[in-house]
């Protein structure tokens, strides 16, 4: 495996454990009334867009712009929606159900990449996207009795599968159209139209709240800096050096983390669950890792060639 490569990986490991800790922090804002989902999210937007605004005129990356960069447009639009749907879930689920549901990204990804560049998935890549969902669907549940994973979705449930499904969209995506774009405008123009369609949501749709204390402060500009802007740009660089299935059957240890973390903050239960639905993810990791670099490595063989 090259340099580059475990270098992306290492840089996707970073983003996981973020987006693990971050579904936490903002349900523990929720529970306590300290902000409203969408425009906490909106607030992430506005803050990221404005840190990444003045590194954008300081470097002057705004010199690389040229027409292609429309494509931003549709890509915001689905990060958007699969921001918005995940947060405004999460205030009505667990940040383990819902990091759990966001899983379904592994389904997506696949199916996405066929439709927009006709990749067809080896099915080595399906067997462990697969097996990552099943990890999920384990670390999730209430020992060995499943039954309760079977008993009517709530709204939160529901508007977290779909927020999966845009984000397995938006891997896809990002993996086509980012290409020969430089990382920073293109998440700063995501994140732009991320921000103005949650603000559009939150004041007529959401009984608005923020609470402005220098805790809530600096906890929303931790998520905004550190767990937006700084997450996604990171991503949409090392994405470029992974397979989009690769990432997508990455993405879903944000689960345990996710868990982990709510157990230290008693908001979840213990489960030996844990162990077990995170050594099903780590394996199913470690299987497309392996499956990813063998390909990479035969398909330079067959181009030296």
């Amino acid at each position: 495996m090259s340099k580059k490569k475990v270098l992306s990986l290492l840089g996707l490991i970073l983003v996981v454990v973020l987006w693990g800790i971050a579904p936490v922090i903002s349900k523990f804002l929720f529970d306590n009334n300290y902000a409203s989902p969408a425009l906490l999210t909106a607030i992430r937007g506005l803050l990221s867009v404005i840190a990444m605004g003045i590194i954008i005129l300081a470097t002057g990356i705004y010199k690389k712009l040229t027409k292609a960069y429309w494509i931003c447009v549709p890509a915001g639009l689905i990060l958007g929606l699969a921001y918005l749907l995940q947060f405004v879930g999460l205030n009505d689920t667990t940040p383990a159900k819902n990091t759990f549901l966001e899983s379904l990204s592994c389904i997506t990804v696949p199916i996405t990449m066929f439709i927009l560049v006709k990749e067809k998935p080896g099915w080595v890549s399906v067997l462990a996207a697969l097996a990552c969902l099943f990890g999920s669907f384990v670390l999730c549940g209430n020992g060995w009795d499943f039954t309760a994973m079977f008993t009517s979705p709530t709204k939160g449930d529901i508007l977290s599968m779909i927020a999966g499904i845009f984000f397995g969209i938006d891997i896809a995506f990002t993996k086509v159209f980012a290409k020969g774009k430089d990382p920073l405008l293109f998440v700063f123009f995501q994140l732009i139209i991320l921000t103005i369609m949650n603000f559009a949501y939150a004041f007529p749709f959401e009984q608005v709240a923020f609470a402005w204390k220098a805790e809530v402060i600096i906890i929303a500009i931790v998520l905004g800096v550190l767990c937006t802007a700084v997450c996604w740009v990171l991503r949409t660089a090392c994405i470029r050096n992974v397979s989009a299935v690769t990432c997508a059957v990455l993405m879903p240890m944000s689960a345990v983390i996710a868990t982990l973390t709510s157990i230290i903050f008693k908001l979840e239960t213990f489960s030996w669950n844990v162990i077990a639905g995170g050594l099903i993810i780590t394996l199913s990791i470690v299987l497309s890792g392996i499956y990813d670099a063998k390909q990479e490595k035969k398909a330079n063989k067959e181009a030296n060639k």
